[in-house]
């Protein structure tokens, strides 16, 4: 209790130490991890996994979600055909909060998009923290970008080029930097071309009862990406106190896609297109730019402010053709819609030690997005014939806004804690012309605490062998722009149960969590280390999906299911013996949803067991090392409501590299994903009046990259 008692009343003086300026830089160990990557988690009082650079780039993958499918407590769902989905402890959904060094990523940021190149560290939090989003339920994603300037042991210019093969087909992909200096002056900039091609093979079966129904639909889907992307960035120390930083990026994207499908009716009636083609193409332009300034004071303390921007404009064109068995055409659909948005954030943090051995901070953020998109959509028969057509457009506005406090106290050479509050609103308003007005409000008071014991020898710098950790916190997760507008989107065929309408909920309210993580930790030598952490979350008005039928059409929507239980647990294990490294994770996981009745009521997607096991070779003075990982994620059954019933069939993932190394600054690398080739399954099941079930059957394809990487 004194313990407590001091943090808070260390909190409460945030105030004046904001008043009086006098300071040099101390970092907060939660926020920025100078050291390396085990010895930084291993000093540092909040629950978090740092993952370095060196184990970002070591596999040689292509985005950031295949290096996180690796990472103790993360799952990806990266179904073909479909965006990877991150899950931590099995939860997501918007459910894990993604940062851009510290701060909510824009609209726009992708896990698939950015690559692995471009970053210096991820930050994976287990529990929030005061300073990062309030929105982080399962945990947080903290995106490090490298900062400016040539790295250090680097040269100034650095090359990769080569090309990545799926099922005969080539990706080339092509990343150029260039590091400078000019007096205080430090610059970057990188220009990357990527290519992603993803040909899909699928088949889905429809099976019901009353009336009897029996029918299978063969699809392909071959999808074509380029890339092109600009990412200067700078930093300038006019000053010995003031430094200036900027990252920026221009990203345009070219996709393409067309896809097939043909209907096979054993039992009941066609639908009204048994063969169809589809065509939808866009070139969405996506641009981000921030400036960040800060000034250290003598004494330690250090006023940080940054101001950043967004905007993205996305023009798409979409047709339908539906035709008949013998493939003649029936109707024709052409939509052209188009999202835009714009989105501004100020924030800023003043940090200060206090009483030598307190480490106080206060910050706010302030944002605003602005989203507008139009749909124009027209049915014509095979004459050209108009049978139907609409035009509907939206303009969304959230407004955001956070103040945060927090307390770092180092009490002994044993003891370490933080404290934290932090209060975030967001405030959604928008129009339509086809949809009633929408003006919600979501926000909550996030109190955190986390505490660090180390029971044994404390060393130089601050590690211990053995370590137990202790966090409680409360966070919340609001509604985004289109769970919230009541706008439709509409299915081209066969709208049914299992192939509903989407539809967006006004009403819906935000998610409330208290969590509670316990771990052990014991770090050893040559960076060996054993964990084993457990976690209880208890979550109000969780959303859950309803799927209703009106008028003979079937809509889905989200809506608010009442309570829910989420726990699990995990275990993480690494060690060095010579040459050889090897790496281990484990998690366990349960969730009960209150408003449904078992079994398998627990939340959708969530693995009840996934785990990663990698080795890697890297003997000195070799020139060449090997390694890979094998990764498992147990299939996921889960219960939304009394009548649906989802599953996905497991994963199991191989995943190796081989890197020769032709002097210090040349490497060729030949790396292979899924190799395993299992085929991935979904199912769905509507348990109403009738019994309809439909389960698709994805086409697993492994992908080989070859590149070449150079630095000059």
């Amino acid at each position: 209790m004194h313990t407590i008692r001091t943090g808070a009343s260390a909190l409460l003086l945030a105030a004046h130490a904001c008043a009086s300026a006098q300071t040099t830089p101390q970092a907060m160990q939660q926020v920025l991890v100078t050291a390396g990557a085990a010895d930084g988690r291993a000093q540092s009082t909040t629950t978090a996994i740092i993952v370095g650079r060196e184990e970002i780039l070591r596999q040689g993958d292509a985005s950031l979600a295949e290096v996180l499918k690796r990472q103790p407590g993360i799952t990806v769902d990266a179904v073909p055909g479909k965006e990877a989905a991150i899950r931590m402890r099995g939860m997501g959904g918007g459910h894990v909060a993604i940062l851009l060094n510290g701060l909510p990523a824009p609209s726009g940021f992708s896990l698939e998009s950015i690559s692995p190149d471009l970053i210096e560290r991820i930050e994976i939090q287990r529990a929030a923290t005061a300073e990062t989003s309030s929105q982080a339920m399962a945990g947080a994603i903290n995106v490090i970008l490298r900062r400016a300037g040539p790295a250090k042991g680097a040269g100034a210019n650095e090359f990769k080029a080569g090309s990545a093969f799926v099922d005969g087909r080539a990706a080339p992909q092509l990343l150029a930097q260039h590091s400078g200096r000019s007096g205080t002056l430090a610059y970057t900039v990188a220009a990357t071309f990527r290519r992603t091609v993803n040909p899909v093979a699928a088949l889905s079966i429809e099976e019901g009862s009353d009336p009897a129904l029996l029918r299978r639909t063969a699809w392909t889907d071959r999808q074509v990406e380029d890339v092109l992307e600009l990412a200067p960035r700078f930093s300038w120390q006019p000053t010995a106190r003031d430094s200036i930083t900027s990252q920026s990026y221009v990203r345009r994207r070219h996709i393409d896609n067309h896809k097939r499908e043909d209907e096979t009716t054993l039992a009941g009636s066609a639908t009204a297109f048994p063969h169809a083609t589809q065509h939808f193409e866009t070139r969405p332009l996506h641009l981000y730019a921030d400036l960040a300034w800060t000034r250290r004071f003598e004494g330690g303390a250090r006023l940080s402010t940054k101001l950043e921007g967004f905007h993205m404009k996305r023009e798409a064109d979409f047709s339908y053709r539906g035709m008949d068995l013998q493939d003649r055409l029936l109707e024709s659909h052409f939509v052209a819609s188009g999202p835009r948005e714009r989105e501004w954030n100020f924030s800023g943090s003043w940090r200060r030690p206090l009483w030598g051995s307190h480490s106080l901070a206060a910050g706010w953020e302030f944002g605003r997005k602005q989203r507008s998109e139009f749909r124009r959509e027209r049915h014509a028969d095979p004459a050209g014939a108009q049978l139907f057509s609409s035009d509907e457009d939206y303009r969304a506005t959230v407004a955001r806004s956070a103040l945060f406090i927090q307390d770092e106290w180092d009490i002994d050479e044993h003891w370490s804690a933080y404290a934290g509050l932090r209060r975030e609103d967001l405030r959604t308003t928008g129009a339509g012309n086809a949809d009633a007005a929408v003006d919600v409000a979501a926000g909550a008071w996030s109190p955190v605490f986390q505490a660090l014991f180390k029971p044994g020898k404390v060393d130089g710098k601050g590690g211990a062998r053995d370590q137990f950790r202790f966090a409680l916190g409360r966070t919340y997760k609001a509604p985004n722009i289109v769970q919230l507008m009541p706008r439709r989107y509409t299915v081209d065929n066969n709208n049914s149960a299992t192939n509903p309408d989407q539809q967006g909920n006004p009403r819906l309210r935000p998610e409330l969590a208290l969590a509670v993580d316990l771990a052990w930790e014991r770090h050893m030598d040559g960076g060996a280390m054993l964990s084993i952490s457990a976690f209880h979350k208890r979550i109000r008005d969780i959303t859950l999906v309803r799927i209703g039928e009106s008028r003979g059409v079937w809509t889905s929507m989200p809506e608010n299911g009442g309570g829910a239980t989420v726990r699990g647990i995990e275990f993480e294990g690494r060690t060095t013996r010579g040459p050889l490294s090897a790496r281990v994770n484990l998690a366990r996981n349960w969730s009960r949803l209150d408003s449904v009745p078992g079994p398998d009521n627990r939340i959708e997607g969530q693995p009840a067991y996934s785990g990663n096991l990698g080795l890697d070779y890297a003997a000195p003075g070799s020139r060449a090392d090997l390694g890979g990982t094998w990764s498992y994620r147990a299939a996921a059954a889960s219960r939304a409501s009394a009548l649906i019933f989802s599953d996905a069939g497991a994963r199991r993932q191989l995943d190796l590299y081989a890197v020769w190394k032709q002097g210090a600054a040349s490497r060729l690398r030949l790396s292979v994903a899924d190799l395993l080739q299992r085929d991935y399954r979904e199912r769905m099941v509507y348990e109403g009046s009738s019994l309809l079930a439909r389960s698709t059957v994805y086409r697993v394809r492994p992908t080989w990259r070859l590149m070449w990487e150079q630095s000059l």
